[in-house]
């Protein structure tokens, strides 16, 4: 089993709480704020104070925390499994095929109830969080099954980035991303998606943007992790070789962020026509 214990005695109240698995570090500093952690009994409210993981009791909300061992697991997700670590609806979650891990992690973001494939889980909250950022850049790459067979002007749009639709109900374009034609499968075919941003349900909305459907979702990579050998609903720790790579990742300059192009009502907003077009 591998697991990296943080080895300094003396450390930031809000990274313990991140590495002890309660949340990210930068959630940690609104509870700390919020005045919900107490050390030693007496009430924190400075994110900076440094503590004692091996003598200091901390607890957030009365509760006590204890020091974790860092846990970092890579599962082949199987379709209808939910990507949390409860659910209302008593529907199986991705913590519960973890039998025999007694750390509690959480999924490094989330992968649809009907999407399979590569999914990360850890106690690391602020590595994860890391992960998650599209500032960061970490690759997810997927094969969707699509239906019909789209035109290579079709794949470059998906390459040149789509808008499609987000919470607010406005338009967002999404960044530029690796697309290619993978395979035709009868009147259908497969489209090989390499992104470096994680909206939700992002590649259901690009494909369809461009007018393919989605009929079937595979995460077959996160980062340089890959599912293949791990068959559905299994699991394995990262190797160390794993988490130093991870952590030593630094984002290519070419993944930079640009502003999405929004609408409200209309002609989406945010570049002209002229530019629109020049970028096409």
């Amino acid at each position: 089993m591998e697991t990296h214990e943080t080895s300094d005695a003396q450390v930031r109240i809000n990274r313990f709480l991140a590495d002890a698995g309660v949340c990210s570090r930068r959630d940690a500093d609104e509870v700390i704020s919020a005045g919900r952690v107490t050390v030693n009994g007496e009430t924190v409210k400075d994110s900076f104070v440094r503590i004692n993981v091996e003598k200091d009791a901390v607890k957030v909300s009365g509760k006590r925390i204890f020091p974790q061992r860092l846990v970092y697991i890579l599962m082949n997700k199987p379709e209808g499994v939910i990507s949390t670590v409860e659910d209302p609806e008593k529907r199986t979650t991705v913590v519960d095929l973890l039998k025999g891990v007694k750390y509690r992690v959480y999924p490094v973001g989330r992968l649809d109830f009907n999407t399979s494939g590569a999914l990360m889980l850890t106690n690391d909250g602020d590595l994860a969080q890391k992960l998650m950022h599209p500032r960061y850049g970490f690759s997810k790459t997927y094969h969707a099954t699509v239906k019909g067979v789209p035109t290579p002007t079709a794949i470059q749009r998906l390459a040149a980035g789509v808008r499609i639709p987000a919470w607010s109900g406005r338009y967002e374009k999404t960044l530029p991303a690796k697309a290619r034609l993978v395979r035709k499968v009868g009147k259908n075919a497969v489209v090989e998606l390499v992104l470096r941003e994680g909206r939700q349900h992002q590649v259901k909305k690009m494909c369809a943007a461009i007018g393919h459907p989605v009929d079937r979702l595979v995460r077959i990579k996160f980062g340089f992790l890959t599912s293949a050998g791990l068959l559905a609903g299994r699991w394995r720790y990262l190797s160390d070789a794993e988490v130093g790579r991870i952590r030593q990742f630094r984002p290519e300059k070419s993944s930079s962020l640009s502003r999405p192009v929004r609408k409200t009502s209309g002609r989406p907003v945010g570049r002209t026509k002229k530019h629109t077009r020049s970028k096409r």
